[in-house]
């Protein structure tokens, strides 16, 4: 699995306002096949992130964009068989049941001149680092 580079953008953490989970495509610039599909999920203040892939389908979680959510907005499903996910990634519904998520680790802060947002906006980037929640 093709990862970025530590403290590669993903996005405005403001981008999370209206949609707090959402998924986003993270691309190699050297080499586009090399891509990582990731879901960051807002809490509160608190913002997890995942690889976007149900660990039983090996399918993305949504069929639609942006649709990660359950109805009542506290777990991530999957839209190919209704598998849910709580915060920490874990299967709680679904033929996956007790599988995980893999847990994108994120860091939270202030945009540089160079990465496409006004400096010192808050944005969420990738840590490099992936594990099993």
């Amino acid at each position: 699995m093709w990862l970025p580079a530590p403290g590669t953008p993903i996005c405005a953490r403001d981008a999370l306002a209206d949609k707090p989970a959402r998924s986003f495509i993270l691309c190699d610039p050297q080499d586009s096949e090399n891509q990582l599909d990731i879901i960051v999920w807002r809490d509160g203040e608190d913002v997890a992130a995942f690889v976007n892939q149900c660990p039983h389908l090996k399918v993305p979680l949504e069929t639609f964009p942006d649709r990660l959510l359950n109805s009542a907005g506290s777990a991530l499903i999957c839209s190919a068989h209704g598998a849910q996910f709580d915060r920490q990634g874990g299967c709680f519904v679904g033929p996956c049941e007790g599988d995980v998520l893999t847990r994108v680790a994120i860091e939270t802060r202030s945009a540089k001149a160079d990465e496409g947002y006004e400096v010192g906006r808050k944005i969420i980037v990738f840590a490099g680092v992936l594990s099993h929640s």
